[in-house]
């Protein structure tokens, strides 16, 4: 079973057995003429660089989700506010936004495991960028402090997850369907671990 340093929820104290369960990364999708492009982007933040600079739509979901805060750590770390017409910010979900992304051809950063999913639906849209560590999206599961004893429900879950069982469950889930994994396993996840 693969386990990693404590962070907030266990410091907290009302989460434990923080355990790595796997990963899925982070692509950014935009128009397949790439009127930034992005294609040559040196990483993520190269590509935000170069979407800015253009002023070419690139669509938010600015719903403070998880997804939303890694793009604004990456704003960030391109030096740039991002906003004027060219920003569009959907507040809402991954799909929806990324519907409307390919509605309007922008660009947008979706979870590889929803490209997959949908993208036969998004004719107008290709991934143009992805690699850069900083997209990575690993996955741990918690137990609610005040209910994790080893004959809990939750305990036992946490323990098959990270099962050889339960991996190859995470390691294969949409090979089938999609002709891909929407997931990493741990093993490969743990190398992303900060």
């Amino acid at each position: 079973m693969l386990q990693k340093p404590k962070k907030k929820a266990v410091i907290e104290g009302w989460a434990t057995k923080r355990t790595l369960i796997g990963a899925n990364e982070f692509v950014i999708v935009g128009p397949k003429n790439d009127p930034a492009n992005i294609k040559e982007a040196t990483s993520a933040v190269d590509a935000y660089k170069r979407i800015a600079a253009k002023k070419a739509i690139f669509l938010s979901r600015g719903d403070n989700s998880g997804t939303h805060k890694r793009e604004m750590k990456i704003w960030k770390l391109a030096g740039i506010k991002p906003g004027g017409s060219w920003y569009v910010v959907t507040h809402d979900f991954m799909m929806a936004t990324l519907k409307k992304a390919n509605e309007l051809k922008g660009y947008f950063m979706v979870d590889s495991s929803t490209w997959i999913v949908e993208k036969k639906q998004m004719n107008n849209l290709t991934v143009l960028f992805r690699g850069d560590p900083i997209l990575i999206n690993v996955y741990h599961a918690l137990c609610r402090a005040d209910n994790c004893d080893p004959d809990s429900f939750a305990y036992k879950f946490i323990e098959f997850l990270a099962s050889e069982k339960g991996q190859e469950i995470i390691r294969t889930y949409g090979q089938k369907e999609f002709g891909s994994s929407l997931y990493l396993e741990a093993r490969e996840a743990q190398k992303f671990e900060k």
